[in-house]
C-alpha cells in the first residue's frame, strides 16, 4: 500500500513506523530535519520532487536527552539489518554536520548507515563530509545506480558488497580518501565502482582512492576496485594508502583494483606509480567480477 507524508502522516518518521512490510511510503517536496530508523522489509521511500533528509548529529555530541552519539548511531537514516529489500528513489540523503559549520571539529557524521541485504538507491544524493555513507553487513549486496555521494575523509565505508554504477562520486577537500572499505577476505567482492564519475571541488588536491580500515584484523581482505570510470580530480600517483599509513599490512590484506579508466579527456590514467599492492586488473578479470556483482541489480523478490 502507498503511504503519503503530509496527507496520511505530518512526519517521515511517523509514517515509517506505522508502514508494514512492503509498504510505498511518498514523500513530497521538502526539507525533513528527521533521524530516522527503518527495520521492515521492502520498504520503499519515494520523493516526489525535491526531498531531503536531514538531520545534525555527530559523533562525541549528544542527543537532546544528555545521550552521546558514536560514529554509528549518528546517522540521519539507518536502514537496519531486518530491512531486507530496502528501497530508495529520488531522496537526498544528508548529515548537517560540518557542512552548514565548517569551523566545527571535524569528526564522523553519517548520512546513512544501510546494513539491509538487497537494498537499492536510485538517483539518490548522499551528503556529508566525514563518514558519509557506511554500508555494511558481512553478507549483504547493496546497489547504488544514478546517485551522487560526496564526503571527505573515509566518506564510502564499511564492509558490505556495493556495485555503484553510473554515479557521481565528489571529494570536499583537499587529501580525501574515498573508500574505506573492510571486505572480509572470504567475499568474492567489496565496493566496486562502474562507469562512475570520480571529482573534487576546486583547489582539492592530493585524493586516494581509499585506505584499508580495520587491515591488521584477522579475517579481513579490503576489496576495492574502479572499472571503467572517469577521474576528473587530482589523483595521488601512489593511488592508494595503508590505514593511518601504518606500513606492513597493505599487501596481504587488500584487493585494490583498477581497469581502464580515463580522464576527462578520454586518456587511460596514467597508474605507473600506483602502490605496488594495489593491481590494474586484466579484461578478463573485469569481466568476470562486473559479472559477479551484476547480479546486485537483479535482487530475487524472495
Amino acid at each position: 500500500m502507498n503511504i503519503y507524508v503530509r496527507r496520511d502522516y505530518k512526519t517521515v518518521k511517523s509514517a515509517v513506523e506505522a508502514a508494514n512490510d512492503g509498504d510505498i511510503i511518498v514523500i513530497p517536496s521538502g526539507i525533513y530535519k528527521e533521524k530516522i530508523n527503518i527495520a521492515k522489509k521492502n520498504l520503499t521511500l519515494v520523493g516526489d520532487g525535491f526531498v531531503t533528509l536531514t538531520y545534525d548529529a555527530a559523533s562525541g555530541n549528544c542527543d537532546e536527552n544528555g545521550v552521546e552519539y558514536n560514529t554509528f548511531t549518528s546517522a540521519t537514516v539507518t536502514v537496519e539489518e531486518t530491512a531486507v529489500g530496502f528501497k530508495a528513489e529520488n531522496i537526498t540523503f544528508e548529515n548537517s554536520y560540518n557542512r552548514i559549520d565548517s569551523d566545527r571539529a571535524v569528526t564522523q557524521a553519517l548520512a546513512i548507515s544501510c546494513g539491509a541485504d538487497k537494498s537499492v538507491f536510485h538517483h539518490c544524493n548522499f551528503l556529508g563530509w566525514q563518514d558519509t555513507m557506511y554500508i555494511h553487513g558481512s553478507e549483504t549486496r547493496q546497489f547504488f545506480y544514478d546517485c551522487y555521494i560526496e564526503g571527505s575523509v573515509d566518506f564510502i565505508f564499511g564492509d558490505a558488497a556495493a556495485l555503484f554504477e553510473e554515479c557521481d562520486i565528489n571529494c570536499v577537500r583537499s587529501k580525501s580518501y574515498i573508500t574505506a572499505a573492510n571486505t572480509s577476505e572470504n567475499k568474492e567482492a567489496g565496493f566496486v565502482f562502474y562507469h562512475c564519475y570520480i571529482s573534487a571541488n576546486e583547489n582539492c588536491e592530493c585524493i586516494y582512492l581509499g585506505r584499508p580500515w580495520r587491515a591488521q584484523d584477522d579475517g579481513i581482505n579490503s576489496h576495492t576496485a574502479f572499472i571503467e570510470c572517469t577521474y576528473n580530480f587530482d589523483c595521488a600517483p601512489v593511488g592508494w594508502l595503508p590505514w593511518r599509513l601504518e606500513e606492513g599490512t597493505e599487501a596481504k590484506n587488500t584487493r585494490y583494483l583498477e581497469y581502464n579508466n580515463t580522464d576527462s579527456h578520454g586518456h587511460l590514467i596514467d597508474v605507473s606509480e600506483r602502490a605496488g599492492w594495489s593491481r590494474q586488473l586484466t579484461h578478463d578479470e573485469a569481466e568476470t567480477l562486473m559479472s559477479y556483482v551484476g547480479k546486485f541489480a537483479e535482487y530475487p523478490a524472495d
